[in-house]
């Protein structure tokens, strides 16, 4: 925690980067993201979604999985897959989470078609958008 960055920012951007941290240090990183916030500040979110079809491959090779829904890629990457749940209770305000309001939280789903390889990728990313609340 650093004291020179709390209440600092308008906006605060997570892009694909919580997902390679281990699930045990997320509610940490969760509240630290939420502390650099001035009261009003949003943080937006977007990183892999449960049952992307990179997890489900995965899934499927031998000492990739670190964990429920944490693996390692083949770069040596971690990456966790969550669940809009998982977010809620992370940045959300019930106990343990960052106390954040919930603006956005779903999920996006996207095919993608390599019509030379005859081959469809079927990704899921959350994307979120949360406030810090004003001071009564």
């Amino acid at each position: 925690e650093n004291p020179d960055v709390r209440g600092v920012a308008d906006v605060s951007i997570l892009l694909f980067c919580l997902s390679a941290i281990s699930p045990e240090k997320m509610v940490a990183a969760a509240q630290n993201a939420a502390a650099t916030l001035k009261p009003g500040g949003t943080l937006v979110l977007r990183d892999y979604g449960r049952h992307d079809e990179a997890q489900m491959k995965l899934g499927k090779s031998k000492g990739k999985r670190l964990g429920d829904n944490f693996y390692v890629k083949h770069d040596g990457t971690r990456c966790y897959y969550f669940s809009l749940e998982d977010l809620e209770r992370l940045f959300g305000k019930d106990e343990g989470g960052a106390g954040l309001d919930i603006l956005e939280l779903k999920y996006l789903r996207r095919v993608y078609d390599n019509k030379r390889m005859d081959v469809a990728r079927r990704r899921v990313w959350v994307q979120g958008r949360f406030q810090k609340p004003f001071k009564s």
